[in-house]
Parts: C-alpha cells; structure tokens; sequence
C-alpha cells in the first residue's frame, strides 16, 4: 500500500451498519496513505473503516457546517466565553439559539423540523461532529431521556438547558432540564403520533345477508 498511491475504498469489507456498500478508488499521496495506516495500526481499526468515517463525516456535515457558518472553537475557549457571562445572561442567550436558530438548523440538515429530527440533530450535528458535548439517549415508549455532558461549568449547562427547552417548546413538546455544573438531562415528553400509536386493526366487513324475495301466491 505505500508502494501505490492508488487507494480502494470498500475493498473486501461488508456493509457498515446495514449500510450497502461498493468499491471505489482513490488516488491520494503517498503520506497521507502513510498516515492512515499507521492511525489503523495505533487504534486496530481498518484503513477502510478510517476512511469510510472520514469521508462520512465530510458529506454529512463538513459541507453543510460551511454553508451554515459554524466554526470550531477549543474546549477550553468556549468554557472561558461561557465564565464571563452572568447565569441569566447565558439563560437568555440559550433562549435565543433555540428559537431563533433551532428550527432553521434542524432543517437545514434534515429538511423537516419534527421531534426525530432534532434529536437527531442534538446527537449527531451537535454532539458527534460539532463535539459541543457527548450525548446519550433512551426512549421508554413515552419520554426521551437526552444526557448532555459538556465538561463546560454552569453556565454552559444553563444555556444548553434554556436552548433545548426552547427548541422542544416549538414542537409544542413538554420538556423537563436537571442541570449540574458540566451535565444537562433533558426530559422530553412525545406527542402522540402514528409512530408511537398501535397498528389499526382491520375493519371487520359485515357479510351482506341474502335478499329475501316473497314466493308468489296461487291461486
């Protein structure tokens, strides 16, 4: 593989989460080949694994992040920004992220500003490829639990809080926060819909009885 720069993506793997998949080459430099082989060496993964959430990771949100103007900032700058707010101040301002930029993000991802959708976004825009936090979900059939550690102080948990509560108010959704200084737990409450409802049973079709008709009379 170093001796060609020549590089087959799909090569002798199956499908990835049910994903189908084909093979396609790839002519990349000799060092960035040299490269991917010695991060699947370090952490035991596949060059094709690698390459596959690499590229991934390109269309589904490098792309769109540009056109929707987010930008990366360390860790350390954003819980810096987050320490010279007033708590109210940062309450205010998650206020204003959810109503104002919630619904236009969800859909500028998804196409469609629903329930699904913005947990969806919250996990993974937000989380696995913006790295504003780690996020972890469950469903019991009737609230969405959403756990958000951020490691950012409190005030980052109070504008992450009001922002979520905001966005869910929207879809006219309940939502319950518990915050402490680097975690938010969001309580999200499911309107009823077709998803969440019980098949329909068939309609039951009443047999049509045959006409009686009246012997005729003789006489």
């Amino acid at each position: 593989m170093k001796s060609n720069n020549t590089f087959t993506l799909g090569s002798g793997a199956t499908s990835q989460k049910g994903r189908p998949s084909e093979n396609r080459s790839f002519r990349l430099d000799h060092e960035t080949i040299d490269k991917l082989n010695d991060i699947s060496e370090k952490e035991r993964v596949s060059v094709n694994v690698l390459a596959n959430k690499a590229l991934r990771r390109y269309v589904e949100y490098d792309v769109l992040a540009e056109k929707f103007g987010l930008i990366t900032i360390s860790k350390a700058l954003l819980k810096t920004l987050f320490a010279l707010m007033t708590e109210e101040q940062a309450r205010e301002l998650g206020r204003k992220s959810g109503r104002e930029a919630g619904p236009g993000f969800v859909t500028f991802w998804y196409k469609k500003f629903d329930l699904e959708n913005t947990i969806k976004a919250i996990g993974k825009v937000t989380s696995e490829y913006g790295r504003n936090f780690s996020f972890d979900s469950s469903f019991d059939g009737k609230t969405h639990v959403l756990v958000m550690r951020h490691e950012s102080g409190k005030n980052a948990s109070a504008y992450y809080a009001e922002s979520v509560k905001a966005v869910f108010a929207l879809l006219g959704l309940d939502s319950r926060m518990e915050e402490n200084e680097d975690q938010v737990t969001a309580y999200v409450d499911a309107l009823p819909s077709s998803s969440l409802l019980p098949p329909l049973k068939p309609s039951t079709t009443i047999p049509k009885l045959p006409r009686l008709t009246t012997p005729p009379i003789t006489k």
